[in-house]
């Protein structure tokens, strides 16, 4: 009896390597090749103006929420301009391995998020949305809400403003948009299923 279970453990375990020598070779053969899997991005229209969501930066270009908020065409077509130079700076916030020593001299004003939290270089932040935008003739206003993993393990979103102006033919970082970040956000489902996120003290207030 212990001999046929032996047996039967023994199929049991060949069946599990061919199983996985199968799929290996899947994944490495010429129809199935590794080049499949890589996010190349894609060009999205959005009120009849197209935005290159490509690398570099595809993370950050895929977290601007362009549907959601009632912008013309021209607003678009600004934001369409910008959107390299923003994601760009958003990338170079989240200081993934960036030392703060190499961003342009532009970028110094900006307020950190990781001094402000007490991040250490091991916590990775993301960004979550960058949203709320406000157009003008001369600048764009937005938020950024960022995200990371807190000591409970439970995401922590956080909300920052800024505004960039156009210089040199290229959308720089001018200032923040408010005096103080929003800060840390309460975050809920909406009955549509969205998490909604909100300041942590406005939240406390209602």
């Amino acid at each position: 009896m212990q001999r046929e279970q032996q047996v039967q453990r023994w199929h049991t375990y060949r069946k599990l390597f061919e199983s996985l020598v199968f799929g290996l070779g899947l994944l490495f053969s010429s129809g199935c090749s590794t080049e499949y899997f890589v996010d190349k991005g894609h060009v999205d229209g959005v009120g009849g103006i197209s935005f290159e969501i490509k690398p570099p930066y595809l993370n950050e270009k895929k977290a601007f929420n362009l549907r959601g908020e009632k912008l013309s065409p021209a607003d678009l077509q600004k934001i369409s301009e910008a959107m390299p130079f923003i994601a760009a700076f958003t990338n170079a916030q989240l200081g993934n391995g960036i030392s703060p020593a190499v961003l342009p001299v532009s970028e110094t004003k900006v307020r950190s998020i990781r001094e402000i939290q007490k991040l250490n270089s091991d916590t990775f932040l993301s960004v979550k949305t960058i949203q709320n935008w406000q157009i003008t003739a001369q600048q764009i206003e937005f938020n950024i809400d960022y995200f990371y993993t807190g000591q409970d393990g439970q995401f922590v979103y956080y909300r920052d403003n800024y505004v960039f102006k156009p210089k040199n033919q290229k959308w720089v970082f001018e200032k923040h948009a408010k005096t103080e970040p929003e800060g840390i956000l309460a975050c809920d489902k909406s009955p549509q299923g969205w998490r909604v996120c909100v300041p942590l003290n406005r939240s406390k207030a209602d």
